[in-house]
């Protein structure tokens, strides 16, 4: 990579805290280094940070082609190892998408996308043919992006195309969403299904996600970093990590989140915050965590304390906790969001493990919050 490209690539990736040299190339993190280096006795927080949901590279270009060269530890791996699960590299422009992901070491192409072939442990190249320029004939550029694998590390080893590629600003509200596995969609069908990059596209939205599996476990340095990024708009859904691995109680529970909401409200007073609680979890709507596996696959709760006064949490618990810590605060922009309708009962079809919705859930998830946001938000405002 030369250095102008480096340049280039540092102007123009969207939803990240930090980049810097990898083995191979450029590699990024979505939490700052002075929030995660003191949390590595969680290295997942770290490992889920490193990984690209709602990350894209936002370019400008008449290219009517553009490449992108990585290596990612799911088909072209860091360690030159094999990873038999694709990643998906999705372009976008207006409303044409088109998305490559790598299967066995060859290509698997959709919506006509064209891809040069790879074998396992060698670079991944992505080449997309962009569509001619809309109905505009006067425009001579476009706005292209280049969403990024929610699922697995990346590190970019090049780009190029066959015009020249300038970074896009973006005039866009900033949306900071903080939440769990249940936001950073691993399970979606690429990167432009996760549920909140469905809702940014659709409501014009510049997304800066937060959505850490495992991980939103209403940490203080989260809300630090939520505070710093400068948002218009903050989204919480919080409540399942905690529950999941039995880190809070009832009593613990309530004072975390005001402080994580007041460490929110010193840098930005009157920005609209609203605090999503968990969509449906069979095993734990009134069983308390840690979460288990059962024979079936499916995730189940423990047993509840036999003392009273533990006061553990399940999911129904979790949100009439949420629901009044709003309502006390009597703040005219900190909203509340019941989580069951993004995805409740009705929904169980398309929740296969019992607490990760599939491909589809997030779908509908992304189209339901769609609809509600403006209900909440005038983000004419923003």
């Amino acid at each position: 990579m030369t250095p102008e490209t480096e340049q280039l690539v540092r102007d123009s990736v969207r939803g990240v805290a930090e980049i810097e040299h990898g083995q191979y190339g450029l590699k990024f993190s979505r939490l700052a280094s002075k929030y995660t280096r003191f949390h590595d006795h969680d290295q997942l927080t770290q490992k889920v940070a490193d990984q690209g949901s709602g990350v894209r590279i936002s370019l400008v270009t008449s290219a009517s082609s553009i490449t992108l060269t990585y290596r990612s530890t799911r088909d072209a791996t860091l360690d030159r190892s094999f990873v038999g699960s694709p990643s998906v590299i999705t372009l976008t422009c207006g409303d044409y998408t088109q998305s490559v992901a790598h299967d066995n070491g060859d290509l698997r192409v959709w919506d006509g996308s064209t891809v040069a072939e790879i074998a396992p442990g060698e670079d991944s190249v992505a080449t997309f043919e962009i569509p001619a320029l809309g109905i505009d004939a006067s425009l001579s550029e476009q706005l292209v992006e280049l969403w990024l694998p929610q699922d697995c590390n990346i590190e970019i080893v090049d780009l190029a195309a066959n015009a020249p590629l300038h970074p896009a600003a973006s005039a866009q509200p900033k949306w900071v969403h903080y939440g769990s596995s249940i936001s950073h969609c691993i399970e979606a069908d690429g990167p432009t299904g996760v549920w909140p990059v469905i809702v940014a596209r659709k409501l014009g939205l510049d997304l800066y996600s937060l959505g850490l599996a495992g991980s939103a476990n209403i940490e203080l340095f989260a809300a630090h970093a939520i505070a710093e990024l400068q948002p218009q708009l903050v989204t919480l859904k919080l409540g399942i990590n905690t529950v999941n691995g039995r880190h809070l109680t009832v009593r613990s529970f309530v004072p975390t989140v005001h402080s994580f909401l007041d460490a929110i409200r010193e840098q930005h007073p009157t920005i609209p915050i609203i605090v999503i609680s968990p969509i449906i979890c069979p095993g734990h709507e009134e069983l308390p965590g840690p979460t288990r596996i059962d024979e079936a696959g499916l995730a189940i709760g423990s047993e509840l304390s036999d003392l009273d006064w533990v006061g553990d949490l399940t999911l129904v618990t979790v949100r009439r906790l949420l629901s009044e810590i709003v309502t006390r605060r009597e703040d005219p922009n900190l909203h509340y969001l019941d989580g069951l309708t993004l995805f409740g009962p009705d929904d169980i079809d398309s929740l296969p493990d019992g607490l990760h919705p599939n491909a589809s859930g997030y779908r509908l998830m992304g189209q339901r919050f769609s609809e509600l946001l403006p209900s909440l938000v005038n983000l004419n405002t923003l």
